[in-house]
């Protein structure tokens, strides 16, 4: 699945975060005029993901999941385009706060393995999600309990789909 939002972060935090957080340790592997590669390794897993740190982007590619996460200024606003699984859309522990700026179930999926190119919404895209991972269950005798805890990520879910969340204030 790739889909694109606006988020709520500047580009310059994100780079401040990446170079200097507590969650994970950095490691500069080449820092040249224009372009900056870095891998954040998590303090107790035996994971990571390299980073490439650009003026005006901030390409961030999991080594697990080979997820990509592409932060970009558009304008004088920032936009992160996700493209990996459904399940895993915000929900690796080595990336920096990336906060969308609307509900994320109304960011239309540009391009999916259940669409192809056709965009929906992504609230669309979660439900016809379900519905195919109930049919499979149903008709392939699959785990039968419900909704399995990986239908749906837990941060992007509990945080940010709930429509009648109301999203506190930065500030």
């Amino acid at each position: 699945m790739r889909i694109q939002f606006e988020i709520r972060e500047r580009l310059s935090d994100i780079v401040d975060e990446i170079l200097h957080s507590e969650k994970w340790l950095t490691v500069v592997k080449e820092d040249i005029p224009g372009k900056m590669l870095v891998t954040v390794r998590d303090r107790h897993y035996d994971s990571e993901a390299s980073v490439e740190i650009y003026a005006h982007e901030i390409n961030i590619k999991t080594a697990w999941s080979s997820y990509t996460y592409r932060l970009f200024a558009k304008g004088s606003n920032v936009w992160c385009e996700y493209n990996g699984a459904y399940r895993g859309l915000l929900e690796q522990n080595l990336l920096p706060t990336i906060t969308p700026k609307e509900s994320l179930l109304d960011s239309e999926v540009l391009d999916s393995s259940l669409y192809g190119h056709e965009r929906k919404k992504l609230r669309q895209y979660a439900e016809d999600n379900v519905k195919l991972k109930n049919f499979r269950r149903e008709n392939f005798n699959e785990n039968r309990s419900g909704i399995a805890p990986f239908d749906h990520p837990r941060r992007v879910y509990d945080e940010f789909i709930k429509e009648d969340y109301v999203m506190p204030s930065s500030k």
